[in-house]
């Protein structure tokens, strides 16, 4: 049994579901604590959603462990705890943030089932699980209640460790999930994890992102493929560069932004994510810069694209490098302005310590 607390969220009706529990994150560093934080690609989506006025609502499971405070209340599981991760980094193991990373789920809380989740229909959902608590089933439930459902592979592919829960994979084909794959809208997929996948296959079965770090990302559709440009970045935390991706490409198709120009506000917010340790904290000025821009975007888009054009992914839009030069003023700005140490970044919110 477990006790629902989830309230209305303030801007009712929502256009977007979240679907992932909420986790506690531990970054440990040459076996120190760095920093305990809110984690789970939940938080992460719906940090960028709040930064975008973006509405939605979040079903998310934690135990009655849970430390944190969220804008809306998860599902709390008597008896339970908190998923939690703890992600390993050696220092002396050269690389991008990930292949020096060990990670490992020393907590799990319960699945989100298909009865967790609303009866009315949503815009779009986002089915972002970490911790094995996406089922198939209810992935099946998400696409019934969405017009187009974005997925993140990690939430099909993840298996634990029984001994230590460090996070392994299993093959798309293996998963449960693949027969969904037609029914989906995009599919997100990280460089590690792309190879647990046969991308020429999924990609005539869905539209398929994989983001590479410090290259960016490749979109991927049946038949065509394209190359989206990072933004330069000072890595201090890669956890959950690629949740705040997926909120920013999928906050930004939905407004109207073609796939290429989507995948440009994806990457702009992974950059921004890397940068700071923990749960991002976006400035409010720098984000009204972000979505004048993406208006301003959507809005030449619609005089210049034929309908419909801007679900494809077989070219360039016009216009996409000027509004890659735009977003990257935007981020340098925000790069000015950051404090001089990282210390206090990480105090935002209260949703992560420096220990």
């Amino acid at each position: 049994m477990v006790s629902d607390s989830k309230d209305p969220p303030p801007n009712f009706p929502p256009r977007a579901l979240i679907v992932g529990n909420f986790c506690h994150d531990f970054l440990i560093r040459d076996a120190h604590v760095v920093t305990e934080s809110l984690g789970g690609a939940a938080s992460f989506i719906s940090t960028v959603f709040d930064g975008l006025s973006v509405p939605y609502l979040t079903v998310s499971k934690v135990g009655d462990d849970f430390a944190y405070s969220t804008n809306q209340s998860p599902i709390v599981v008597p008896n339970s705890k908190t998923t939690t991760f703890r992600a390993f980094f050696d220092s002396s193991i050269a690389g991008d943030g990930h292949g020096d990373r060990i990670l490992k789920r020393v907590a799990a809380c319960a699945p989100i089932l298909p009865s967790d989740l609303p009866d009315f229909r949503f815009d779009f959902g986002m089915a972002v699980g970490v911790g094995g608590e996406v089922l198939p089933e209810t992935l099946e439930r998400m696409i019934e209640i969405c017009d187009a459902v974005f997925v993140d592979v990690q939430s099909l592919i993840r298996v634990f460790d029984e001994i230590d829960g460090t996070v392994e994979h299993v093959n798309l084909k293996e998963s449960g999930f693949f027969h969904l794959l037609p029914r989906i809208g995009f599919l997100k997929a990280s460089a590690e994890e792309a190879p647990f996948m046969d991308v020429e296959e999924v990609r005539k079965l869905c539209p398929v992102v994989v983001t590479n770090g410090k290259e960016g990302c490749t979109l991927y559709s049946n038949g065509s493929q394209l190359q989206i440009a990072p933004f330069t970045a000072t890595q201090l935390d890669p956890t959950g560069a690629g949740d705040s991706f997926w909120g920013g490409f999928a906050a930004g198709f939905t407004a109207g932004l073609a796939v290429p120009d989507a995948a440009l506000l994806g990457n702009l917010f992974g950059s921004l994510t890397v940068s700071q340790i923990g749960l991002p904290h976006f400035e409010s000025r720098i984000l009204q810069r972000i979505k004048d821009e993406v208006e301003r975007r959507k809005l030449q888009c619609m005089g210049s694209c034929d309908p419909g054009e801007n679900k494809l992914i077989h070219r360039m839009p016009e216009g996409h490098e000027q509004f890659q030069k735009l977003l990257g003023l935007v981020r340098s700005e925000w790069q000015l302005n950051l404090p001089a140490s990282p210390r206090a970044t990480e105090q935002v919110n209260g949703q992560h310590k420096l220990l």
